[in-house]
């Protein structure tokens, strides 16, 4: 454990988690950062806007997740209920909440709107957290669970909670598209700190706040549980080698691009197969790209699956492929090294601080399909290339993505009441 951390566990009330939904496939890293932290020693409650559907309640682990998780957006009006109730005992400190929410809809009525419906839904967080003696909440991601604690915070203070934080983590893109929506630079001046999961988050946090709060941003990488991960030497090629990628269906995971530099490196004369786990908004699309490349039953959209699934499809893989433009640093390429999958991927964003060209992986220039082939062709031409890139990009995970590592050192900055 960090130092100091050992000797404050358990003096500490929990910390209250605000998540998009919870429990999430595409979204199992921060269940494994709430394991990690409590691990550590630093119980977590967990308040998520959305349930699952009916999918993922079916998934193992499901329930128990579920009946520890307060769920906002179906107790809406219970939020209402709350707000109006601590706006009627505490008129002047909610009068500025009020005013807070309100002016950082920035005059949108649309997003005013969904301002208030954060409003509801913070109260709700700060009911159960004043009544639980929770003082830190901390969200995942930039945009509305960070409005929500962002707001719950306020409103914890001026019912009278002194001692209440909130802090939240910021990945990327979606994070930095809509500066009216996120507004960031108004959530960073209020936190008690802001996790980074990558240097370049940090360098995009710091490009749209004043420098007086760069020491609050932090980096803390994502972290894997490696042993659950087995390494394996990438075995030998067949004659028909299969690649794999793993991501949201949205833009910015650039797939299309993708699928164009499968055609090339089918046209090289190497029949290789590619197979995409994950789903999304761009799937309709993908569909008829493919049929429009001619790879039906080369390339293949299998929807989300669950952890399990998706380590097998990796282990039963030749190289791991990201064609992405824009990323926070993604917990599949860490996977992918961990098992021993040969990566090649895009050299944007946060990709390069773990994906690093010639030395754990091979990397192109987004949206060159012609790199990206040749990348790829690379890879699948030097068996010896494969294994040493292999080798090192496992190392490089045990040392940067610890999963451990990274449950003591957000338990130790969450402890820290002036972090």
């Amino acid at each position: 454990m960090n130092e100091g951390l050992s000797s404050s566990t358990g003096s500490w009330p929990p910390v209250g988690y605000v998540v998009t939904h919870y429990p999430k496939l595409a979204q199992t890293f921060i269940a494994n950062e709430i394991l990690a932290v409590e691990n550590a020693g630093l119980p977590i409650r967990i308040f998520a806007m959305n349930p699952p559907d009916a999918v993922e309640r079916n998934y193992p682990d499901a329930a128990s997740s579920i009946a520890r998780t307060t769920y906002l957006k179906p107790a809406i009006w219970a939020g209402i209920r709350a707000l109006l109730t601590q706006s009627l005992r505490h008129p002047v400190g909610m009068s500025r909440v009020w005013q807070k929410a309100l002016a950082s809809g920035g005059g949108s009525p649309s997003r005013t709107m969904r301002r208030l419906s954060h409003l509801a839904q913070a109260a709700l967080v700060s009911r159960h957290a004043l009544r639980d003696g929770i003082t830190r909440l901390h969200a995942h991601f930039g945009l509305a669970p960070a409005t929500i604690s962002w707001l719950a915070a306020d409103i914890m203070r001026a019912s009278g909670s002194s001692e209440a934080t909130f802090s939240f983590t910021v990945h990327g893109f979606h994070d930095f598209t809509d500066q009216a929506e996120s507004r960031l630079d108004l959530k960073a001046e209020d936190a008690a700190l802001v996790i980074c999961i990558s240097d370049f988050t940090r360098s995009q946090l710091c490009l749209v706040s004043p420098p007086k709060l760069w020491p609050k941003f932090r980096v803390v990488r994502c972290g894997i549980d490696s042993e659950a991960l087995p390494y394996r030497d990438p075995p030998p090629l067949s004659s028909e080698p299969r690649l794999v990628a793993i991501g949201r269906l949205s833009s910015e995971k650039g797939y299309g691009i993708l699928l164009e530099a499968l055609v090339k490196v089918r046209r090289a004369g190497i029949n290789a197969s590619l197979q995409i786990i994950g789903d999304g908004p761009e799937r309709a699309w993908l569909e008829t790209r493919i049929a429009a490349l001619e790879l039906d039953g080369i390339a293949s959209l299998a929807g989300e699956l669950e952890p399990r699934e998706v380590k097998r499809e990796l282990a039963d893989s030749d190289v791991f492929v990201m064609a992405s433009f824009s990323e926070g640093l993604p917990i599949s390429i860490m996977e992918a090294m961990a098992i021993g999958v040969p990566v090649v991927t895009t050299w944007i964003a946060g990709i390069p601080e773990l994906a690093s060209n010639g030395e754990t992986a091979l990397t192109a220039a987004p949206a060159d399909p012609d790199g990206l082939a040749h990348a790829i062709m690379s890879l699948l031409g030097e068996e010896s290339r494969r294994l040493t890139l292999a080798r090192a990009a496992r190392a490089r995970v045990e040392v940067q993505h610890d999963l451990a590592r990274t449950g003591e050192a957000l338990a130790h900055l969450f402890e820290l009441r002036d972090a």
